[in-house]
């Protein structure tokens, strides 16, 4: 009966818990002496010596020192040999069996725990315009979905703005510019946007929404302070500064008792 091809590493106590959550699925050696001397097989064709890397089945893994170190078996499917990096690649499979691990019983709620966090990080990416950093248009298309069935929903406000001559700043500046232009309206509206309870989204190219629940009588002093606050911000540009000025319209829910509508208003109420 062939003996079972097994070997032992030692590795940090972050490699160790990784490859537990399988963060990772690969574990690398630098192709030391040491290493190279483990590693390779000599072996004779056509009366020349090569070498190959040897293949083990399992892995031995442990971290620490003393008869209570944690410590795994897994599957190791193929060594490789990295020139690129200079070093050999162990390709990990699955956990046979861990001992005195800190997660023990507890491995399993803590993986579900790190793909839920990967997973709403995703979501988040999906959600966000990249160019400034704000919530998209299919984000706003589910928040007012949730927004107006909520038992609050007569307090929901929509802020249309539209950025004032955004085609002429891009004709004459360059789309760098235009760029620019879009990120800083970003920022200042995702903190006006804070100040009001409610989220901004990029609705086009130009236009953005701010869907907020807010008493109607803040609402004259919120227009002023959000365009004071926008075109106080000057673009530095070597033909001249540039300034960004926008129009703003208002709707409320209780108005309309339509989504779309509510947005068809404050686009046609801008000013």
């Amino acid at each position: 009966m062939q003996k079972e091809n097994i070997y032992k590493l030692l590795v940090s106590k972050d490699i160790f818990e990784d490859i537990l959550l399988i963060k990772t699925q690969t574990l690398e050696k630098q192709a030391s002496k040491h290493w190279k001397k483990e590693l390779y097989e000599p072996k004779i064709v056509d009366d020349k010596i090569i070498y190959e890397v040897k293949q083990i089945s399992k892995l031995f893994i442990s971290n620490g020192l003393g008869n209570d170190k944690p410590s795994l078996i897994i599957e190791c499917n193929r060594v490789e040999f990295s020139k690129e990096k200079d070093c050999f690649v162990f390709n990990l499979g699955k956990v046979i069996e861990q001992k005195n691990t800190t997660m023990g019983e507890n491995y399993k709620d803590n993986l579900i725990e790190q793909l839920l966090k990967e997973k709403e990080l995703m979501q988040n990416d999906i959600n966000k315009d990249y160019l400034t950093n704000i919530f998209n248009r299919r984000k706003l298309e589910y928040d007012l979905d949730v927004f107006t069935n909520q038992s609050n929903s007569s307090f929901l406000t929509a802020l249309f703005i539209n950025i004032n001559s955004f085609k002429a700043i891009n004709s004459n500046f360059g789309q760098e510019i235009g760029d620019k232009v879009l990120g800083v309206l970003g920022k200042k509206l995702r903190k006006h946007a804070k100040y009001l309870n409610g989220h901004a989204y990029r609705y086009e190219s130009d236009k953005f929404v701010i869907l907020c629940f807010v008493a109607k009588e803040q609402l004259d002093s919120s227009f002023i302070d959000i365009k004071r606050d926008i075109s106080s911000e000057v673009i530095y540009h070597p033909k001249e500064d540039i300034t960004i000025n926008v129009g703003i319209g208002v709707s409320f829910y209780n108005e309309t008792n339509s989504k779309s509508k509510m947005i068809y208003e404050a686009l046609k109420n801008l000013k």
